[in-house]
Protein backbone atom coordinates (compact mmCIF):
# COMPACT_ATOMS: atom_id res chain seq x y z
CA UNK A 1 0.00 0.00 0.00
CA UNK A 2 1.15 3.39 -1.14
CA UNK A 3 2.50 5.68 1.57
CA UNK A 4 -0.37 8.45 0.69
CA UNK A 5 -3.27 5.33 0.89
CA UNK A 6 -1.83 4.48 4.55
CA UNK A 7 -1.96 8.42 5.58
CA UNK A 8 -5.12 8.98 4.24
CA UNK A 9 -7.01 5.24 5.73
CA UNK A 10 -8.18 7.44 8.84
CA UNK A 11 -10.13 10.12 6.88
CA UNK A 12 -11.97 7.41 5.30
CA UNK A 13 -13.33 5.71 8.05
CA UNK A 14 -14.05 8.88 9.57
CA UNK A 15 -16.09 10.20 6.22
CA UNK A 16 -17.98 6.49 5.73
CA UNK A 17 -18.87 6.55 9.16
CA UNK A 18 -20.76 9.68 9.36
CA UNK A 19 -22.14 9.55 5.63
CA UNK A 20 -20.38 11.58 3.28
CA UNK A 21 -20.96 9.29 0.66
CA UNK A 22 -24.23 9.17 0.83
CA UNK A 23 -26.39 9.68 -2.19
CA UNK A 24 -23.05 8.95 -4.13
CA UNK A 25 -26.12 7.33 -6.50
CA UNK A 26 -28.73 9.84 -6.06
CA UNK A 27 -30.59 10.67 -9.04
CA UNK A 28 -28.87 13.35 -10.35
CA UNK A 29 -25.36 12.06 -9.89
CA UNK A 30 -26.41 9.03 -11.92
CA UNK A 31 -27.61 11.57 -14.85
CA UNK A 32 -24.16 13.10 -15.16
CA UNK A 33 -21.92 12.30 -17.44
CA UNK A 34 -19.13 14.20 -15.87
CA UNK A 35 -19.13 14.80 -12.03
CA UNK A 36 -16.96 17.38 -10.96
CA UNK A 37 -15.91 18.15 -7.45
CA UNK A 38 -14.79 22.12 -5.68
CA UNK A 39 -14.77 23.77 -2.63
CA UNK A 40 -15.59 27.40 -4.51
CA UNK A 41 -18.99 28.02 -3.69
CA UNK A 42 -18.84 31.32 -4.66
CA UNK A 43 -18.52 30.24 -8.45
CA UNK A 44 -21.12 27.70 -8.17
CA UNK A 45 -23.99 29.55 -9.59
CA UNK A 46 -21.72 30.49 -12.72
CA UNK A 47 -20.50 26.72 -12.72
CA UNK A 48 -24.27 25.89 -12.79
CA UNK A 49 -24.91 27.89 -15.70
CA UNK A 50 -22.25 26.71 -18.05
CA UNK A 51 -22.61 23.57 -17.23
CA UNK A 52 -26.12 24.17 -18.66
CA UNK A 53 -24.95 25.57 -21.75
CA UNK A 54 -22.52 22.64 -22.52
CA UNK A 55 -25.75 20.49 -22.34
CA UNK A 56 -27.65 22.57 -24.47
CA UNK A 57 -24.60 22.23 -26.83
CA UNK A 58 -23.21 18.88 -26.59
CA UNK A 59 -25.74 16.93 -24.78
CA UNK A 60 -23.17 16.07 -22.08
CA UNK A 61 -24.24 16.24 -18.37
CA UNK A 62 -22.10 17.83 -16.48
CA UNK A 63 -22.51 18.18 -12.41
CA UNK A 64 -20.75 20.34 -9.64
CA UNK A 65 -20.56 19.37 -6.44
CA UNK A 66 -19.08 21.36 -3.94
CA UNK A 67 -17.87 20.47 -0.69
CA UNK A 68 -16.77 23.29 1.92
CA UNK A 69 -14.68 24.89 3.81
CA UNK A 70 -11.53 23.50 2.20
CA UNK A 71 -10.77 21.26 4.68
CA UNK A 72 -13.48 18.98 4.14
CA UNK A 73 -13.05 19.36 0.46
CA UNK A 74 -9.42 18.17 1.18
CA UNK A 75 -10.39 15.30 3.62
CA UNK A 76 -13.15 13.95 1.47
CA UNK A 77 -10.94 14.01 -1.56
CA UNK A 78 -8.61 12.17 0.64
CA UNK A 79 -11.09 9.55 1.44
CA UNK A 80 -12.17 9.09 -1.88
CA UNK A 81 -8.82 8.12 -3.42
CA UNK A 82 -8.56 5.12 -0.85
CA UNK A 83 -11.95 4.06 -1.47
CA UNK A 84 -11.72 4.25 -5.09
CA UNK A 85 -14.74 6.58 -5.57
CA UNK A 86 -12.82 9.84 -6.71
CA UNK A 87 -15.17 11.89 -9.27
CA UNK A 88 -14.10 12.61 -12.73
CA UNK A 89 -12.24 15.94 -12.25
CA UNK A 90 -11.42 17.05 -8.91
CA UNK A 91 -8.31 18.92 -6.81
CA UNK A 92 -6.10 17.33 -3.83
CA UNK A 93 -5.45 20.76 -3.02
CA UNK A 94 -2.03 20.08 -1.84
CA UNK A 95 1.91 21.76 -2.81
CA UNK A 96 3.64 20.34 -5.53
CA UNK A 97 4.57 17.24 -3.67
CA UNK A 98 1.41 16.11 -2.30
CA UNK A 99 -0.17 16.30 -6.02
CA UNK A 100 2.86 14.34 -6.71
CA UNK A 101 2.05 11.64 -4.49
CA UNK A 102 -1.97 11.54 -6.03
CA UNK A 103 -0.17 11.51 -9.99
CA UNK A 104 2.25 8.64 -8.33
CA UNK A 105 -0.31 6.78 -7.10
CA UNK A 106 -2.53 6.85 -10.38
CA UNK A 107 -5.09 9.19 -9.06
CA UNK A 108 -4.49 11.94 -11.93
CA UNK A 109 -4.20 12.25 -15.46
CA UNK A 110 -1.23 13.25 -17.94
CA UNK A 111 -2.88 15.77 -20.15
CA UNK A 112 -0.10 16.64 -22.24
CA UNK A 113 -0.90 14.83 -24.73
CA UNK A 114 -4.97 16.73 -24.94
CA UNK A 115 -2.99 19.69 -24.25
CA UNK A 116 -0.34 19.79 -27.20
CA UNK A 117 -4.00 18.97 -29.61
CA UNK A 118 -5.13 21.92 -31.83
CA UNK A 119 -2.63 23.90 -29.75
CA UNK A 120 -5.13 23.83 -26.34
CA UNK A 121 -2.18 24.99 -24.30
CA UNK A 122 -1.61 28.31 -26.32
CA UNK A 123 -4.61 29.63 -24.38
CA UNK A 124 -2.93 29.78 -21.18
CA UNK A 125 -0.80 31.65 -19.83
CA UNK A 126 2.55 30.64 -19.82
CA UNK A 127 3.51 30.72 -15.71
CA UNK A 128 -0.20 29.27 -14.90
CA UNK A 129 0.70 26.45 -17.26
CA UNK A 130 4.20 25.66 -15.96
CA UNK A 131 2.49 25.69 -12.54
CA UNK A 132 0.27 22.76 -13.75
CA UNK A 133 3.17 21.30 -15.10
CA UNK A 134 6.26 18.70 -13.54
CA UNK A 135 9.27 19.80 -15.28
CA UNK A 136 12.34 17.50 -16.20
CA UNK A 137 14.19 16.66 -13.00
CA UNK A 138 11.84 17.19 -10.55
CA UNK A 139 12.35 16.61 -7.15
CA UNK A 140 9.19 14.37 -6.68
CA UNK A 141 9.87 11.66 -9.79
CA UNK A 142 6.70 12.59 -11.29
CA UNK A 143 7.25 11.85 -15.11
CA UNK A 144 7.54 15.37 -17.09
CA UNK A 145 4.08 16.32 -18.49
CA UNK A 146 1.10 18.87 -17.59
CA UNK A 147 -1.46 17.22 -15.41
CA UNK A 148 -3.78 20.14 -14.33
CA UNK A 149 -5.89 22.78 -16.40
CA UNK A 150 -5.90 25.53 -14.96
CA UNK A 151 -9.77 27.54 -14.50
CA UNK A 152 -8.07 31.16 -13.33
CA UNK A 153 -4.86 32.66 -12.30
CA UNK A 154 -4.59 34.90 -9.26
CA UNK A 155 -1.75 36.98 -7.69
CA UNK A 156 -1.03 38.86 -4.69
CA UNK A 157 -0.10 43.02 -5.00
CA UNK A 158 -1.42 45.96 -2.82
CA UNK A 159 -4.78 47.41 -2.81
CA UNK A 160 -4.57 50.95 -1.57
CA UNK A 161 -7.28 53.45 -0.80
CA UNK A 162 -7.37 56.20 -2.91
CA UNK A 163 -9.62 58.57 -0.45
CA UNK A 164 -7.06 57.71 2.53
CA UNK A 165 -4.13 58.67 0.54
CA UNK A 166 -5.21 61.54 -0.74
CA UNK A 167 -6.40 62.57 2.95
CA UNK A 168 -2.63 61.71 4.35
CA UNK A 169 -1.70 64.74 1.34
CA UNK A 170 -0.50 61.66 -1.35
CA UNK A 171 -1.11 61.38 -4.69
CA UNK A 172 -3.59 58.65 -5.18
CA UNK A 173 -2.54 58.17 -8.66
CA UNK A 174 1.13 57.62 -7.67
CA UNK A 175 1.28 55.04 -5.05
CA UNK A 176 5.00 54.37 -3.73
CA UNK A 177 7.12 52.47 -6.06
CA UNK A 178 10.36 51.52 -3.72
CA UNK A 179 11.03 50.63 -0.05
CA UNK A 180 11.55 54.26 0.78
CA UNK A 181 8.75 55.50 -0.29
CA UNK A 182 6.29 52.67 1.01
CA UNK A 183 7.67 53.52 4.29
CA UNK A 184 7.35 57.42 3.86
CA UNK A 185 3.62 56.95 2.72
CA UNK A 186 2.83 54.74 6.00
CA UNK A 187 4.51 57.75 8.27
CA UNK A 188 1.98 59.99 6.48
CA UNK A 189 -1.17 57.82 6.63
CA UNK A 190 -0.17 57.29 10.48
CA UNK A 191 0.25 61.01 11.00
CA UNK A 192 -2.89 61.58 9.76
CA UNK A 193 -4.44 59.26 11.96
CA UNK A 194 -4.67 56.47 8.96
CA UNK A 195 -3.73 52.86 9.61
CA UNK A 196 -1.11 52.38 6.98
CA UNK A 197 -1.31 48.90 6.46
CA UNK A 198 -3.48 45.71 6.94
CA UNK A 199 -3.06 41.79 5.69
CA UNK A 200 -4.10 38.47 7.47
CA UNK A 201 -0.43 38.02 8.78
CA UNK A 202 -2.02 35.91 11.12
CA UNK A 203 -2.56 33.42 8.10
CA UNK A 204 1.48 31.76 7.83
CA UNK A 205 1.20 31.69 4.02
CA UNK A 206 0.28 35.48 3.84
CA UNK A 207 3.11 36.70 5.70
CA UNK A 208 5.76 34.08 4.14
CA UNK A 209 4.31 35.43 0.81
CA UNK A 210 5.29 38.97 1.34
CA UNK A 211 8.82 38.27 2.70
CA UNK A 212 9.25 35.83 -0.44
CA UNK A 213 8.59 38.90 -2.91
CA UNK A 214 11.68 40.26 -0.83
CA UNK A 215 14.03 36.96 -1.37
CA UNK A 216 13.21 36.98 -5.25
CA UNK A 217 14.62 40.79 -5.02
CA UNK A 218 17.85 39.80 -3.00
CA UNK A 219 18.55 36.97 -3.70
CA UNK A 220 17.02 35.79 -7.48
CA UNK A 221 16.01 32.75 -8.55
CA UNK A 222 19.21 31.40 -8.55
CA UNK A 223 19.75 32.38 -5.13
CA UNK A 224 16.54 31.09 -4.17
CA UNK A 225 17.18 27.78 -5.46
CA UNK A 226 20.56 27.56 -3.28
CA UNK A 227 19.04 29.06 0.13
CA UNK A 228 16.43 25.52 -0.65
CA UNK A 229 19.44 23.17 -1.27
CA UNK A 230 21.05 24.43 1.83
CA UNK A 231 24.01 26.25 0.18
CA UNK A 232 22.99 29.91 1.22
CA UNK A 233 22.06 29.40 4.92
CA UNK A 234 19.08 31.52 6.43
CA UNK A 235 21.73 33.62 8.38
CA UNK A 236 22.69 35.32 5.14
CA UNK A 237 22.99 38.68 5.37
CA UNK A 238 20.15 39.62 3.01
CA UNK A 239 17.82 37.33 4.78
CA UNK A 240 18.45 39.05 8.17
CA UNK A 241 17.78 42.66 6.01
CA UNK A 242 14.20 40.28 5.22
CA UNK A 243 13.42 40.43 8.43
CA UNK A 244 14.36 43.92 9.17
CA UNK A 245 11.53 45.30 6.57
CA UNK A 246 9.03 43.72 8.86
CA UNK A 247 11.01 45.40 11.80
CA UNK A 248 11.63 48.89 10.44
CA UNK A 249 7.46 48.63 9.44
CA UNK A 250 7.38 47.93 12.70
CA UNK A 251 9.20 50.80 14.26
CA UNK A 252 7.20 53.30 12.09
CA UNK A 253 3.76 52.01 12.75
CA UNK A 254 2.95 50.73 9.47
CA UNK A 255 1.39 47.84 10.63
CA UNK A 256 -2.71 47.72 11.47
CA UNK A 257 -3.66 46.83 15.35
CA UNK A 258 -3.26 42.91 15.92
CA UNK A 259 -2.11 41.86 12.20
CA UNK A 260 0.27 39.22 13.61
CA UNK A 261 -3.32 37.47 14.57
CA UNK A 262 -5.57 38.43 12.53
CA UNK A 263 -7.20 35.85 9.39
CA UNK A 264 -7.52 37.66 6.18
CA UNK A 265 -11.36 37.74 5.99
CA UNK A 266 -11.16 40.29 9.09
CA UNK A 267 -8.22 41.92 7.13
CA UNK A 268 -10.42 42.72 4.24
CA UNK A 269 -13.40 43.91 6.38
CA UNK A 270 -10.97 46.52 7.76
CA UNK A 271 -9.91 47.39 4.65
CA UNK A 272 -13.22 47.55 2.72
CA UNK A 273 -14.30 49.43 5.77
CA UNK A 274 -12.10 52.33 5.46
CA UNK A 275 -10.03 51.50 8.53
CA UNK A 276 -6.87 50.77 6.44
CA UNK A 277 -5.27 52.42 3.74
CA UNK A 278 -3.31 49.36 1.96
CA UNK A 279 -3.77 45.67 1.98
CA UNK A 280 -1.90 43.18 0.86
CA UNK A 281 -4.05 40.49 -0.75
CA UNK A 282 -4.76 38.27 -4.15
CA UNK A 283 -6.31 39.69 -7.15
CA UNK A 284 -9.45 37.65 -5.32
CA UNK A 285 -9.85 40.58 -3.07
CA UNK A 286 -11.53 42.47 -6.29
CA UNK A 287 -14.62 40.50 -6.00
CA UNK A 288 -14.52 40.56 -2.25
CA UNK A 289 -14.40 44.54 -1.74
CA UNK A 290 -17.54 44.83 -4.61
CA UNK A 291 -19.34 42.58 -2.10
CA UNK A 292 -18.55 44.18 1.34
CA UNK A 293 -17.98 48.08 -0.21
CA UNK A 294 -19.08 48.64 -3.96
CA UNK A 295 -18.33 52.36 -3.32
CA UNK A 296 -14.30 51.59 -2.04
CA UNK A 297 -12.65 53.60 -4.37
CA UNK A 298 -9.06 51.90 -5.05
CA UNK A 299 -6.07 51.28 -6.62
CA UNK A 300 -3.67 48.17 -7.28
CA UNK A 301 0.13 48.57 -6.78
CA UNK A 302 3.13 46.41 -7.10
CA UNK A 303 5.36 45.74 -3.47
CA UNK A 304 7.66 48.50 -3.42
CA UNK A 305 11.21 47.34 -4.80
CA UNK A 306 13.96 47.44 -2.25
CA UNK A 307 15.90 50.53 -4.93
CA UNK A 308 19.26 48.69 -3.96
CA UNK A 309 18.50 45.09 -4.66
CA UNK A 310 20.03 43.53 -7.81
CA UNK A 311 17.19 41.56 -9.24
CA UNK A 312 13.26 42.13 -9.98
CA UNK A 313 10.87 41.73 -7.72
CA UNK A 314 8.20 39.18 -7.51
CA UNK A 315 5.15 38.27 -6.52
CA UNK A 316 3.00 35.53 -5.15
CA UNK A 317 0.82 34.06 -7.75
CA UNK A 318 0.54 32.65 -11.01
CA UNK A 319 -1.64 30.39 -9.97
CA UNK A 320 -5.40 30.23 -9.35
CA UNK A 321 -8.11 27.31 -9.45
CA UNK A 322 -7.52 24.27 -11.33
CA UNK A 323 -9.30 20.58 -12.25
CA UNK A 324 -7.28 17.76 -12.52
CA UNK A 325 -8.63 14.67 -14.45
CA UNK A 326 -9.15 11.18 -12.51
CA UNK A 327 -6.77 8.94 -14.61
CA UNK A 328 -9.27 5.26 -14.00
CA UNK A 329 -12.71 7.42 -14.72
CA UNK A 330 -14.18 5.53 -17.31
CA UNK A 331 -15.67 9.41 -18.42
CA UNK A 332 -11.75 10.72 -18.59
CA UNK A 333 -12.38 11.76 -22.41
CA UNK A 334 -15.80 13.44 -22.06
CA UNK A 335 -14.31 15.60 -18.71
CA UNK A 336 -11.19 16.79 -21.07
CA UNK A 337 -13.49 17.38 -23.82
CA UNK A 338 -15.46 19.90 -21.24
CA UNK A 339 -12.49 21.21 -19.55
CA UNK A 340 -11.07 22.00 -22.62
CA UNK A 341 -14.60 23.74 -23.91
CA UNK A 342 -14.68 25.56 -20.10
CA UNK A 343 -11.22 27.32 -21.10
CA UNK A 344 -11.99 28.58 -24.37
CA UNK A 345 -12.84 32.04 -24.99
CA UNK A 346 -16.69 32.62 -24.33
CA UNK A 347 -16.75 30.37 -21.20
CA UNK A 348 -13.81 32.02 -19.48
CA UNK A 349 -14.94 35.78 -20.53
CA UNK A 350 -18.12 34.57 -18.73
CA UNK A 351 -16.92 33.22 -15.54
CA UNK A 352 -14.05 36.54 -15.31
CA UNK A 353 -17.81 38.58 -15.68
CA UNK A 354 -19.51 36.49 -13.21
CA UNK A 355 -16.83 35.52 -10.27
CA UNK A 356 -14.52 38.77 -10.96
CA UNK A 357 -10.99 36.63 -11.41
CA UNK A 358 -8.33 36.51 -13.52
CA UNK A 359 -9.15 34.02 -16.56
CA UNK A 360 -6.37 31.16 -17.18
CA UNK A 361 -7.33 32.27 -20.81
CA UNK A 362 -4.72 34.77 -21.54
CA UNK A 363 -6.79 36.18 -24.69
CA UNK A 364 -9.34 37.31 -22.88
CA UNK A 365 -7.89 39.17 -20.24
CA UNK A 366 -7.68 42.58 -21.79
CA UNK A 367 -11.78 42.27 -21.41
CA UNK A 368 -11.03 42.76 -17.54
CA UNK A 369 -11.91 45.58 -15.10
CA UNK A 370 -9.18 48.00 -14.75
CA UNK A 371 -8.12 46.78 -11.18
CA UNK A 372 -7.96 42.92 -12.18
CA UNK A 373 -6.15 43.82 -15.70
CA UNK A 374 -3.44 45.39 -13.13
CA UNK A 375 -2.78 41.97 -11.69
CA UNK A 376 -3.26 40.10 -14.71
CA UNK A 377 -0.65 42.62 -16.55
CA UNK A 378 1.41 41.54 -13.64
CA UNK A 379 1.07 37.86 -13.97
CA UNK A 380 4.62 37.82 -15.49
CA UNK A 381 6.04 38.83 -12.34
CA UNK A 382 5.08 36.01 -10.25
CA UNK A 383 7.61 33.95 -8.61
CA UNK A 384 8.70 31.11 -11.48
CA UNK A 385 7.99 27.55 -10.89
CA UNK A 386 10.81 25.47 -8.91
CA UNK A 387 11.87 21.74 -9.34
CA UNK A 388 12.16 21.83 -5.48
CA UNK A 389 10.49 23.34 -2.29
CA UNK A 390 11.38 24.06 1.15
CA UNK A 391 10.61 21.95 3.49
CA UNK A 392 6.90 22.82 5.28
CA UNK A 393 8.93 23.08 8.66
CA UNK A 394 11.63 25.62 7.35
CA UNK A 395 8.81 27.96 5.83
CA UNK A 396 6.52 27.69 9.14
CA UNK A 397 9.59 28.82 11.17
CA UNK A 398 10.02 31.96 8.77
CA UNK A 399 6.80 32.73 9.12
CA UNK A 400 6.70 32.62 12.92
CA UNK A 401 9.51 34.43 13.13
CA UNK A 402 8.66 37.07 11.08
CA UNK A 403 5.27 37.24 13.17
CA UNK A 404 7.75 37.10 16.68
CA UNK A 405 9.77 40.74 14.60
CA UNK A 406 6.74 42.27 14.08
CA UNK A 407 5.91 41.94 17.96
CA UNK A 408 9.31 42.49 18.93
CA UNK A 409 10.00 39.15 20.71
CA UNK A 410 12.96 38.44 18.28
CA UNK A 411 15.64 40.52 17.10
CA UNK A 412 15.82 39.97 12.84
CA UNK A 413 19.26 38.19 13.50
CA UNK A 414 17.79 36.35 16.54
CA UNK A 415 14.81 34.96 13.82
CA UNK A 416 17.17 34.08 10.90
CA UNK A 417 19.12 31.76 13.59
CA UNK A 418 16.39 30.17 14.62
CA UNK A 419 15.14 29.54 11.02
CA UNK A 420 18.40 28.35 10.12
CA UNK A 421 18.48 25.95 13.30
CA UNK A 422 15.29 24.22 11.84
CA UNK A 423 16.99 23.93 8.42
CA UNK A 424 20.19 22.13 9.68
CA UNK A 425 17.40 20.10 11.86
CA UNK A 426 15.67 19.08 8.57
CA UNK A 427 18.61 18.63 6.33
CA UNK A 428 20.02 16.22 8.77
CA UNK A 429 16.69 14.51 8.83
CA UNK A 430 16.72 13.93 5.51
CA UNK A 431 20.45 13.37 5.36
CA UNK A 432 19.02 10.09 7.80
CA UNK A 433 16.85 8.90 5.56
Amino acid sequence: MSKLKVLILASLCFFVAAGVFTGCGGSKKAKADVTIWHWMTDRQAAFEKLADQYFNETGVRVSFETYAPTDVYRNKISAAATANLLPDVFNPMGDKKEVASYIKAGFIADLTEAMNQDGWKDVFFQRVLDNASYAPGNEWGVKPGIYAVPIDVTSLMIFYNKDLFKQAGLDPEKPPKTWPEFIEAGKKLRAAGIQPFVSGFGEGWLIGAFAQSYQWNLFGKQGVMDTISGKIPYTDSRWVRIFKLFAEMRDNKLFASGIVTMINKDAERTFATGKAAMAFEGSWGVNVYQSMNPNLNYGVMMLPALPDAHYPIRIFGGDGSSFYVNASSPNKDKAIKFLRWMTQNEPQAFLAKETLNIPSNQRVAGDLPPALRVFSENIVNTFDPLPQIEAWQVVNFININLQSVIIGERTPEAAAKEVQGEKTRQMKAGAGK
